[in-house]
C-alpha cells in the first residue's frame, strides 16, 4: 500500500468504520460495537499463522496492513469480541473471535476461499458461535477491503 493510500485512508477513516459496523450488523444486528482502527503489522500475523506458514509469508506481508477491532460495548452475556486484519500484499483477511474452546481465526482469501486455525495455529472444523458468521461475514469484509486497498 503507498503512502498516498494511507493518506487517503486516515481522511476517510470514519467513513470506513462506518461501513464496518454496517457489515457487522448483517449477523450481530444487536449488538452495539466500539470500533478500533490500527494498522496491522508483521507480529498481527505471527499471532495467527502458524509457525512454518508465517516464516514463509512473514517479509511479503509488509506492513501496510489494517486492523479492526470490534469490541462489545456492554459487556453482558457472551464474548462477541472480534477483530478483522487485512493483509493487501498477499490477498488475505482474518477474523479472529473466541469460541468454546479458545481462540479461532478464519483465514480468507478471494473467491470464498478460507479455512480455520486455532489459537494454536492447528487446523479445525468450523467453531461453534463464531463459526457461521465469521464465514458469512468475510466475503463481505474482503470485497469491502479490497475497494480501498487493492488496486
Amino acid at each position: 500500500m503507498s503512502c498516498d493510500a494511507l493518506k487517503a485512508i486516515y481522511t476517510i477513516q470514519l467513513d470506513l468504520l462506518a461501513e464496518a459496523a454496517k457489515i457487522a450488523a448483517l449477523v450481530l444486528p444487536d449488538t452495539e460495537y466500539k470500533l478500533l482502527y490500527r494498522q496491522a503489522s508483521c507480529f498481527d500475523a505471527a499471532f495467527i499463522f502458524p509457525k512454518n506458514q508465517y516464516h514463509l509469508l512473514g517479509q511479503k506481508i509488509g506492513s501496510n496492513n489494517l486492523s479492526i477491532t470490534f469490541k462489545k460495548e456492554k459487556h453482558i452475556g457472551k464474548n462477541v469480541n472480534f477483530s478483522v486484519c487485512f493483509f493487501p500484499k498477499i490477498n488475505t483477511m482474518t477474523l479472529s473471535g473466541y469460541y468454546s474452546e479458545g481462540m479461532a481465526h478464519l483465514i480468507y482469501t478471494p473467491f470464498n476461499n478460507h479455512y480455520w486455525l486455532n489459537g494454536k495455529g492447528y487446523k479445525i472444523t468450523t467453531p461453534d458461535c463464531v463459526g457461521e458468521k465469521f464465514e458469512l461475514l468475510a466475503p463481505k469484509f474482503y470485497t469491502f477491503f479490497e475497494e480501498f486497498f487493492l488496486d
